[in-house]
C-alpha cells in the first residue's frame, strides 16, 4: 500500500475496511510478521491507588462523577507493590506498570512511594521492564521517578484531539500532549494508545493513529469500552468484534513497527475470538486483570499463545 499524505491513506484504509476487510486483515498480519515476528510482549499492571479521581473522563469506574461499585482505596506500600510485580513476573508479563487514579501525583509522599517501589522492584526483578501511568505529570517529577529506576511512561491519548472533548473537559489534550512529550525529553520510553467504542468514527481512529506515530511512541496499548454500571458509558454497546479486529488492523498498518498491545476489554468485547487478534496486527496483550475489571485467567491466555504458535517475549 503505497500512500503519499494522511488523506490519502486514511481513504485507501477506509476502502479496505468496507470493501474487503479480510485484506486488511491479511496485510497488517504480513507487517506483524516483518516487524514484530512470532514473538508476544505481555505487560499487566498494578492499581496502586483506586477511586475518588477529580477527572470527569465519561468511561472511567473511578471519577468522581460517577457513582460506581469498585474498591477505592489510596496509595499501596512500595511492598504491596513489589509483591503484584512479582505477581506479573510469575505469569511471564515482561513489562509492569504502576498505575494510579486522579488527575497526577499529589504529594511528595506518593512520588517516595513509587520511588520506593521502582527501586524495589529493580533490585528484585531486574529483567521486568518498570513503567507507570500517573496522571498528566511534570519533567521535574519524571526525573525523580527516572533517577529511581523508571523506564517507561504509560499515557493514553485516548482517541482524535477533535473528539477528545466529548469524552473529557477538566483536562485537554495538549496537556497529554506534553506529559508524554516531556517523558521522550528526558530519555524516558512511551506507551500511548487509546479507548474505543465511545461513538468515535473510523477517521477519528485514524487520525489518534497518526497522532501518536508523530509522537513516535514504543508502544500502543488498545483498549475497548467495557460499559460499566454507573458511568455516562453504562448504556452504549459494546463494538462488534469484527469492529475490534478491524482497529487493530488499522494501528497495525499506520504503526508498522511498534508494540500494538490490545489491553483493557478484550475478554469482555472479543469473547471467542480473542485469539484473532494476532492475525489482525496485535503483537502484545495485558496479561491478568485489569485497573477495575477482571482479566482471563492467565493460563489460559498463556495456552492460547502456545497454541498459536507464538512465543511470550522474555
Amino acid at each position: 500500500m503505497q500512500v503519499h499524505n494522511y488523506k490519502e491513506l486514511s481513504e485507501k484504509i477506509a476502502s479496505l475496511i468496507k470493501e474487503d476487510p479480510q485484506k486488511l486483515f491479511e496485510l497488517a498480519n504480513k507487517i506483524r510478521i516483518k516487524n514484530r515476528k512470532n514473538i508476544v510482549s505481555l505487560c499487566a499492571i498494578v492499581n496502586a491507588k483506586s477511586g475518588l479521581c477529580a477527572e470527569d473522563c465519561i468511561f472511567c469506574s473511578q471519577s468522581i462523577y460517577h457513582k460506581t461499585d469498585i474498591a477505592r482505596y489510596p496509595f499501596l506500600t512500595a511492598e504491596r507493590i513489589l509483591k503484584k510485580a512479582k505477581e506479573a513476573a510469575s505469569i511471564r508479563a515482561s513489562c509492569f506498570g504502576i498505575v494510579i487514579s486522579g488527575r497526577g501525583l499529589t504529594s511528595d509522599k506518593e512520588i517516595s512511594i513509587i520511588c520506593s517501589a521502582l527501586q524495589l522492584i529493580k533490585q528484585n526483578l531486574s529483567s521486568l521492564h518498570r513503567s507507570a501511568s500517573l496522571g498528566i505529570i511534570s519533567k521535574d517529577k519524571l526525573l525523580r521517578l527516572k533517577k529511581a529506576g523508571l523506564e517507561c511512561l504509560h499515557h493514553n491519548l485516548e482517541t482524535s484531539e477533535g473528539f477528545f472533548p466529548n469524552i473529557c473537559t477538566t483536562h485537554s489534550y495538549k496537556d497529554r500532549l506534553d506529559t508524554i512529550k516531556a517523558a521522550k525529553e528526558i530519555g524516558l520510553e512511551v506507551c500511548s494508545g487509546g479507548i474505543f467504542g465511545l461513538g468515535e468514527n473510523i477517521q477519528d481512529r485514524i487520525a489518534l493513529a497518526f497522532a501518536i506515530k508523530e509522537l513516535d511512541v514504543a508502544s500502543v496499548p488498545l483498549n475497548f469500552l467495557t460499559p460499566i454500571k454507573g458511568t455516562r458509558c453504562e448504556t452504549f454497546d459494546c463494538l462488534a468484534p469484527i469492529e475490534i479486529l478491524k482497529t487493530i488492523a488499522i494501528f497495525r498498518i499506520l504503526l508498522p513497527d511498534k508494540d500494538i498491545k490490545v489491553c483493557g476489554g478484550r475478554n469482555v468485547n472479543l469473547r471467542s475470538l480473542q485469539s484473532m487478534i494476532f492475525y489482525a496486527g496485535a503483537s502484545g496483550m495485558m496479561i491478568g486483570n485489569y485497573l477495575t475489571t477482571a482479566g482471563n485467567d492467565p493460563k489460559a491466555d498463556l495456552k492460547m499463545i502456545e497454541d498459536l504458535g507464538l512465543r511470550v517475549k522474555v
